[in-house]
């Protein structure tokens, strides 16, 4: 099994919105080799490229997935491991989230890989009580349980590892 080190944002704008990413890629399943029938929500980032600090990709995806390039990149508060099929083989994500503020919330996929044009069917920035609420799926499925405190600004003392 590969190993895929990489980031997440929890990106939030001047209204405390978090923004998230909407996909339903058919290469991508389960650890079993189950694609999900329907689409499902994940905060933006992507893989560590060789040499860069995971505080180096998480600005580098940022400013690709978003336009954005000022912006205030907080900790990271997260980690978790998951392991996804792709392209019929298996990979561990091993995923560290950060948390970021901008003050602007335009949007620009000028810098999107030909992959994350192809797959990413929307961007969206939630409400906080409009996602809490939802019945849709948003990776980590834990999200919900984590984020108040995040949002309170209190930010584990050590990396919080997370589940699914």
């Amino acid at each position: 099994m590969q190993i895929r080190p990489t980031v997440r944002v929890l990106f939030f704008d001047p209204q405390g919105r978090l923004l998230l990413m909407c996909s339903q890629d058919p290469d991508v399943a389960d650890q079993d080799g189950r694609v999900p029938d329907r689409h499902y929500w994940f905060a933006i980032g992507g893989g560590i490229e060789p040499g860069e600090t995971p505080t180096d990709a998480a600005l580098r995806e940022i400013a690709e997935e978003t336009g954005h390039t000022r912006f205030r990149l907080g900790p990271p508060v997260w980690y978790r491991e998951s392991v996804l099929t792709v392209k019929g083989e298996k990979w561990l994500f091993a995923e560290t989230f950060f948390v970021a503020w901008t003050e602007e919330s335009d949007l620009s996929r000028e810098n999107w890989t030909e992959l994350e044009r192809a797959v990413v069917k929307d961007l969206k920035w939630w409400e906080v009580d409009e996602l809490m609420a939802s019945d849709e799926i948003i990776f980590p499925l834990c999200i919900r349980e984590h984020l108040p405190p995040i949002l309170e600004g209190e930010y584990p003392a050590a990396l919080l590892t997370i589940g699914l």
